[in-house]
């Protein structure tokens, strides 16, 4: 049910019905919450539980609402790095938390204006990405991740 919850709040992203995307993504997440609760040694739960947070996250910062959409931000990326802590050599995971800090340094950038802090979550992210590049250096997502994050430090 949260899957299907997921693909209607991106249809409805892509849509451009923001407000209804939203009210999926927030029926999903519920639904993820209940089973990392029940469910707490899940990691695959737990990693969807983090997932749902980003949708929230965007479509809230698409919806000007950018308090919630930093809290959402912030818990993906504790989860994320919960995640990676317990399993270093999960690629999946090193992934996501990369990507979190990613998309917590754009935030900060594009919505509060705090480059100090961006820059911060971006470095975190880039140093995870090099480690996955240099691991998977034929993998495109990766290169292309590693890439931007370099040249948004300068780099």
């Amino acid at each position: 049910m949260a899957i299907s919850y997921s693909k209607l709040g991106e249809t409805h992203t892509a849509l451009g019905n923001l407000p209804k995307a939203l009210t999926f993504f927030e029926d999903e997440t519920k639904l993820f919450e209940e089973l990392h609760d029940s469910y707490p040694q899940n990691v695959d739960f737990k990693n969807n539980l983090a997932i749902s947070y980003s949708k929230l996250g965007e479509t809230h910062t698409a919806l000007g609402n950018l308090p919630k959409a930093l809290t959402f931000f912030e818990e993906r990326s504790r989860l994320g790095k919960e995640l990676h802590d317990s399993y270093p050599q999960n690629v999946s995971f090193k992934n996501g938390l990369a990507i979190s800090y990613l998309l917590l340094g754009q935030f900060y950038k594009n919505n509060l204006n705090e480059p100090e802090t961006a820059t911060q979550y971006i470095q975190k992210g880039y140093e995870l990405y090099e480690e996955l590049v240099r691991d998977f250096p034929d993998y495109q997502k990766f290169r292309g991740n590693y890439e931007w994050a370099k040249e948004q430090l300068g780099r």
